[in-house]
């Protein structure tokens, strides 16, 4: 485990490996929680496409095919 760093004093010059280590520490699990977070996203769109698609079906009597 790298050193601990005291930003907050002004003296602190803290090594490359330090700095390092603070902003894996700050950032560790970002990737999967965004990555979770588009999932879910994109998920809510296909819902809701399929939602809108449903209803346009039902009020036109039939269901278009839409072109790919």
């Amino acid at each position: 485990m790298t050193e601990r760093v005291d930003l907050a004093d002004p003296s602190c010059e803290p090594s490359d490996e330090a700095l390092q280590g603070l902003a894996a520490r700050a950032f560790a699990g970002v990737k999967e929680a965004h990555e979770k977070r588009l999932a879910a996203l994109w998920e809510d769109i296909d819902r809701r496409r399929r939602s809108v698609l449903s209803a346009l079906g039902e009020s036109s009597g039939q269901r278009r095919k839409l072109d790919p």
